[in-house]
């Protein structure tokens, strides 16, 4: 029996223990020394056979250096099992495509596909609903928006994890678009007792509108389907002419020559009551589309139910305001207006708006980067819908409309954070063409939740991550589908330590650190041209960090010399505007039970008298303390001059050296709102006029936004302001923290062909503030304490300890782009 253990492949990661061995053709032993003559022949000739053999396979393998091999050299360490993949994840794309769904059984997970199958036989049997199926789009007609699990009350999920209660029951939540009634409306209904004997009902609570004015309406594919049958066929028909003289491009009919619709809906406050109106402008149909926007814009009356009443109203052209398009045409046929001339651009004209590679390449000589990868197994497991990490222990879901919620996240068996979530993304745009001063866009009319999808390993994760499918159901998804590659989750070194000393010198030498070793859950959501890169970063001292990152496209406008005062002209007849980049999220924390309170410890400086030394004054800093009574008084706008820090506790939890047990919020990139109070638009993002607020926990006010918010300013569906307007007591109650971040977006040519996430990350962090005697990561295995062998000599040698931690593994990562399933089947990337 051979000596040498088996190989093992675990996590991907090819691990080969054969110990006391050298590599390759190094390899060999006495006997062979001892053949003679002939063998050295014959083992010339092989290697000249050898060397031919390799040159061949060196020329046909130029492209293909991201292979790796599967048989490298690897010094012995402990056997290590394979890592099969759990419940709700799944490994390397490489693997086939599965989702092993849950039966519904946690308190915190979303819909499973039975249930919402159980929901729409439910409500299509009701003759009273008169529903029609996602596949027959039409806006006047009845059909189910969305649907997604709805939360039961905080009490009772508290009092179900203690044991106090049974299970509470499973409901929905179901946006229904009544285009059929007179007068039309959108209706919030409960379902409930989906498992059991069923209901449902219009919700009715005082917090936010439930009948909702059809105006209000997110769009859906009933309304885009409705713009290309009327809209566009009526301009092509009558216009096509001029796009053609004017771009050499048509949107119908077109060939390769084409022409796309983009969209801006004007916000409720800037037209008439009643009213819903969107602005629609051409873009060249060639990667990417967003960055190649032409000066045709037209505004279109949305109004009525009957698509086929939609009336084209104003048409902006070549920097000139028409009443209408028939006004338009008589006066261009009349030659009295500028014309703009466009030509389509060549293949080689449309490589500057497209990701494709640049020359030269870099480097020069293809190596491939360095990647991490898990050198032993797993340390984090996902069962169900729960991660366990360490010490964390993390529920999630992704709903419909809100996207993924991170829920009860425990650290060292107590809660911390009950929900920490993304609640809206907004981009305010300026400028000086009839679209760009109304382009307000509230990205949570996409469906947060249908957003999350296509991660690809290798760039948008880890390869070493794994993966998580959702089940939702929209209309504009055609109903119920599997949502691939949802999110991510990966163990993450940061290569930076999160703690370390170094003492020197002939006495008290010493070392000390813990590598920057993190679980990051990561999703990214593309909304249009932009696409943001969500973190949930835990920190093994207890602490969590939320972080966003922007890139994508640039929204843009056809270049005027006039529009030097809003922006970048960033190519020949590109602008890009300046926009305010804004992100809601919410975090319901409870410290050490739900009693909280909230007081921002103020930094101050004053003059005092130096009671050691006679007759010396000094300057110095001191904190007073300012406990935050009520909702409206909890409200902050960052004053530079005024800083101060952040803290909740729990009054009821002393430590013996008298410290309240707390934890504090520190914000990093927060920006101002500049636009007066409930002025258009911002009368629908009231919460954006703060960097952050803090309210008393009502089950109603669980959202600061809704899908509604890019129409409804004029009556806003959810207006958050009403939340801080109450001014409940803050003292010692269950406390809900409200945090904005965001940035204004000044555009370069460097966001060419797309903006890049350096310099644009905004993040905030929960951080353990007195609520341990100590650091607690001083218990990770990550660590490493090294002492001189003999303190008088430290350089005479040192003792490592690294607390039992394997050592001497070295695992190639078997991983490359999932480029044979992409070839067969790139669904989970596209769809």
């Amino acid at each position: 029996m051979s000596s040498h253990p088996p190989s093992r492949k675990s996590n991907n990661n090819v691990c080969l223990q054969v110990p006391n061995e050298k590599c390759g053709f190094e390899y060999e032993d006495d006997s062979v020394r001892s053949r003679g003559i002939w063998f050295v022949l014959t083992w010339l000739f092989g290697i000249i056979c050898i060397l031919l053999l390799a040159t061949i396979v060196w020329m046909s393998a130029v492209d293909k250096t991201n292979d790796i091999r599967k048989d490298e050299c690897i010094p012995h360490n402990d056997v290590i099992s394979d890592v099969k993949s759990q419940e709700r994840g799944k490994r390397s794309p490489e693997l086939s495509l599965k989702f092993r769904k849950t039966n519904g059984s946690d308190v915190f997970e979303e819909l499973t596909k039975d249930e919402l199958d159980t929901i729409v036989r439910y409500l299509h049997s009701d003759p009273s609903l008169n529903l029609v199926a996602p596949n027959k789009p039409a806006v006047n007609t009845n059909y189910i928006h969305t649907i997604e699990m709805k939360m039961p009350y905080k009490d009772e999920v508290i009092a179900y994890l203690n044991g106090s209660i049974k299970k509470p029951e499973r409901a929905a939540t179901v946006f229904i678009f009544r285009g059929a009634d007179d007068p039309p409306s959108v209706d919030e209904y409960k379902v409930g007792n989906i498992n059991g004997k069923i209901y449902a009902h219009l919700v009715h609570t005082d917090r936010r509108h439930t009948h909702i004015p059809f105006i209000y309406r997110p769009f859906s594919t009933a309304e885009f389907f409705s713009i290309f049958r009327y809209i566009l066929p009526q301009v092509t028909k009558q216009a096509g002419h001029v796009l053609k003289e004017s771009y050499d491009a048509l949107p119908m009919n077109c060939d390769k020559k084409c022409l796309k619709i983009s969209m801006a809906p004007v916000s409720s406050t800037f037209i008439p009551e009643g009213k819903r109106k969107s602005w629609f402008w051409f873009q060249q149909d060639i990667e990417f589309a967003s960055i190649r926007s032409l000066d045709f814009q037209f505004l279109v009356d949305t109004t009525s139910t009957n698509a086929s009443n939609w009336i084209i109203e104003d048409v902006f052209y070549a920097n000139q305001m028409f009443p209408n398009l028939t006004y338009f045409l008589e006066e261009y046929e009349r030659g009295s207006i500028n014309k703009t001339k466009i030509p389509f651009p060549s293949e080689e004209e449309q490589t500057w708006s497209t990701m494709k590679f640049r020359t030269p390449l870099v480097p020069d000589v293809p190596f491939r980067a360095p990647r991490q990868f898990e050198p032993d197994q797993r340390r984090f497991k996902i069962t169900d819908n729960e991660i366990h990490y360490m010490d964390w222990k993390i529920h999630f879901r992704v709903s419909t409309t809100g996207g993924l919620h991170l829920m009860n996240i425990r650290f060292a068996g107590e809660r911390i954070i009950y929900e920490l979530s993304m609640q809206e993304v907004v981009v305010m745009y300026g400028g000086n063409n009839p679209y760009s001063k109304t382009m307000n866009y509230a990205d949570g009319a996409g469906i947060y939740g249908t957003r999350h999808r296509g991660l690809l390993p290798g760039v948008d994760c880890p390869g070493h991550a794994e993966f998580v499918n959702n089940y939702l159901y929209s209309y504009n998804e055609g109903g119920g589908r599997m949502y691939e590659n949802a999110f991510c989750v990966f163990e993450f070194n940061t290569h930076t330590p999160i703690r370390r000393h170094r003492a020197y010198g002939r006495s008290g030498a010493l070392f000390g650190g813990l590598e920057g070793i993190v679980l990051v859950v990561r999703s990214i959501i593309s909304v249009l041209n932009y696409d943001y890169v969500f973190d949930y970063i835990f920190y093994p001292v207890g602490a969590v960090e939320a972080k966003v990152s922007m890139t994508g496209y640039l929204g843009t406008t056809f270049y005027f010399p006039e529009d030097h005062l809003y922006g970048t002209r960033i190519h020949e007849h590109v602008s890009a505007p300046l926009h305010n980049h804004l992100f809601h999220f919410k975090v319901d924390m409870d410290i050490k039970g739900r009693q909280n309170r909230y007081e921002t410890l103020n930094i101050k400086v004053r003059q005092e008298e130096d009671q050691w030394v006679q007759g010396r004054t000094v300057h110095q800093a001191y904190v007073v303390r300012e406990l935050k009574e009520t909702e409206l008084s909890a409200t902050y706008k960052y004053n530079f001059s005024s800083p101060k820090v952040h803290v909740f506790s729990n009054n009821n939890d002393i430590s013996p050296l008298g410290n309240p047990r707390g934890y504090r919020i520190q914000i990093q990139k927060m920006a101002k709102q500049l636009l007066p109070e409930g002025y258009g638009f911002e009368n629908a993002i009231s919460w954006s006029r703060y960097q952050m607020a803090v309210t008393r926990y009502k089950p109603e006010e669980d959202r600061s936004s809704s899908l509604f918010t890019m129409w409804d300013a004029r009556e806003p569906v959810v207006n958050f302001q009403k939340y801080l307007d109450d001014d409940d007591s803050l003292v010692d109650e269950d406390l809900v923290t409200w945090i904005t971040l965001g940035t204004p977006h000044f555009p370069q040519t460097e966001n060419l062909p797309t903006t890049t996430v350096v310099g644009t990350q905004l993040s905030f962090h929960i951080l353990p503030f007195n609520y341990f005697d100590e650091d607690p990561s001083m218990r990770s295995r990550d660590a490493v304490r090294i002492t001189p062998l003999n303190a008088t000599r430290p350089l005479e040698g040192a003792n490592v300890e690294q607390y039992g931690a394997l050592e001497n593994v070295q695992c190639v990562p078997w991983h490359k782009y999932p480029m044979e399933l992409l070839k067969k089947n790139s669904t989970f990337l596209f769809s």
